[in-house]
């Protein structure tokens, strides 16, 4: 061991302010595995659906994990040009429903202040959660839905 890190001294340490993909897959990867092993859940997997013009183009698109009959969204986008005529809302609802057809109970979410609480609060959402000044003079926001099963 040393004195410095408290790791045995083969161990190096590096500091990337790039990394790649692979690597954050890879450490991503063993987290998962961890979460597998130790909460005895064996399956996740991520889960998208996407909006295209005409030309092929990505226009909006949202992406979760379905873990733990929980739907987790990362990501939800809709073109600037296209905010305001429900295609975000079509967007979170497909992914909701397709997660309810895998046995999903609850979604959650977070968000930013400036992005869209309300947005998630019109369809459901409750907060649960926020930190003030993540980022400075705004919040992050952490919402959750109990999702009924299909038929109610």
């Amino acid at each position: 061991m040393t004195a410095e890190t408290g790791f045995p001294a083969p161990l190096r340490w590096s500091i990337d302010h790039h990394p790649s993909d692979h690597a954050i897959q890879a450490l991503r990867n063993e987290l998962i595995a961890y979460n597998i092993a130790t909460a005895a859940i064996d399956a996740s997997r991520d889960l998208a659906v996407f909006l295209h013009d005409a030309h092929g183009r990505l226009t909006g698109g949202i992406v979760g994990t379905i873990w733990g009959q929980c739907l987790e969204i990362t990501y939800l986008w809709v073109h600037p040009g296209l905010r305001g005529h429900g295609y975000g809302s079509r967007l979170l609802q497909t992914l909701e429903q397709e997660a309810r057809s895998q046995q999903c109970h609850s979604a959650i979410v977070d968000t930013y202040s400036f992005q869209g609480p309300a947005f998630y609060l019109r369809l459901g959402y409750e907060v649960f959660g926020a930190i003030d000044g993540y980022p400075q003079g705004h919040q992050k926001v952490f919402l959750k839905k109990r999702l009924a099963p299909h038929g109610r």
